[in-house]
Order: structure tokens, then sequence, then C-alpha cells
């Protein structure tokens, strides 16, 4: 009973923590008309936009930046100079690649990046050093990159809403066996 409570007060803390920070949080139409060198926290939820402001890239000590529930399909080059983001979320744009740029991001440690149409994890995903946690809920990865096994940093990936076979389950729940991995029930598809 006792390792029950604390595994439910465990992911109730882990899905709480993205959400704690001890700075503001900005809308982008407050946060471009401040300091930049102020403002560590942005958000563009459900703003509906397409590309990224150029402005942005003036914020150089951004520590989170909720881009979730818009249109992007793509970051810009130039999104690495956010080099001090350590949250970062896409959550539900339109994403069919996996933004590499964000592997310049060393500072990450939590990605936000589901309900988007990436089935790939790139290998570069290795850079991200500091990576605590992923959110791929409902993102259809076909597979895991082997570059998990060597983030150490790595404690909880989000795998849920997509339907995994047992033994893939098993495999890389072993495999990053110090990773909270949180899966579908495990389907009878072929593997």
């Amino acid at each position: 009973m006792k390792k029950l409570f604390a595994s439910i007060l465990l992911l109730f803390l882990s899905n709480h923590f993205i959400a704690q920070t001890s700075y503001r949080t900005y809308q982008w139409n407050e946060a471009k008309n401040l300091n930049p060198d102020t403002v560590y926290s942005i958000t563009f939820e459900k703003e509906k936009i397409d590309s990224i402001p150029l402005e942005l890239m003036r914020f150089i000590n951004l520590k989170s930046l909720n881009l979730g529930k818009n249109k992007l399909s793509k970051l810009p080059d130039s999104f690495s100079q956010l080099s001090k983001l350590e949250i970062l979320n896409l959550e539900k744009n339109n994403f069919d690649e996996f933004p590499i740029i964000i592997c310049e991001l060393s500072e990450l440690k939590q990605l936000i990046i589901n309900r988007n149409n990436l089935t790939v994890i790139p290998y570069s995903i290795g850079k991200l050093t500091k990576l605590e946690f992923i959110d791929i809920w409902s993102t259809p990865v076909i597979n895991f990159p082997d570059i998990f096994l060597t983030m150490k940093n790595l404690k909880r990936i989000d795998a849920r809403g997509v339907s995994y076979g047992p033994k893939f389950q098993k495999s890389w729940t072993e495999k990053l066996n110090w990773v909270t991995i949180e899966f579908e029930p495990p389907c009878n598809c072929f593997e």
C-alpha cells in the first residue's frame, strides 16, 4: 500500500513539476514590451502561430517557453540562441519531423512534444545530457533511439496514447531501468 501511495504521489508531483516555476510567465504581447534580460518565461499557447517571431530571439535568458497548441511545423535555426531554456513545450502542433535544432539546447530538462506526427526521435537527442523528462504522449514514435541508454539524467518518458507490444515495452523498461516509462497496456500487435 505504501508503494502504491508513493507511486501515485510521485506521478502527481512529476505531472505538476512542469507548471511550477519561480518566475513569472508572460504572454507574448506583454513580454515583447519588456526588457528581454528580465523575462524568464513566455507562453504562446493557443495563439494560432505558424512561425516563431524573430523578436523572440532577443530573450536569451528564457528558461521556459510554451509554444503548445499552435500550428508550428518547424523552428528557425536561430532558435538555438535560446540556450538557457530548461522547459520547452511544443505539444499539439504540426511537426512531422523532430526539430533537430532542439538538440542544441544543452540546458533543456523537460521537452513536451506530445500530439505531433513524429515517428522518429533522432540520435542527436543524446546531446541533451540534462534532459529529465520527455513527453511523447499520443505521438506515433516507432522506436526509441538507443542513445537514450546513455542519458543518465533521464527520469521519465510519457509514451502513453500509442499502442506498443509487450516485447517492446518489456525491452525498454529493462534497458532504461532508472527511467519511469508510462505506456498504454500492451497491444497484441506485431513487433
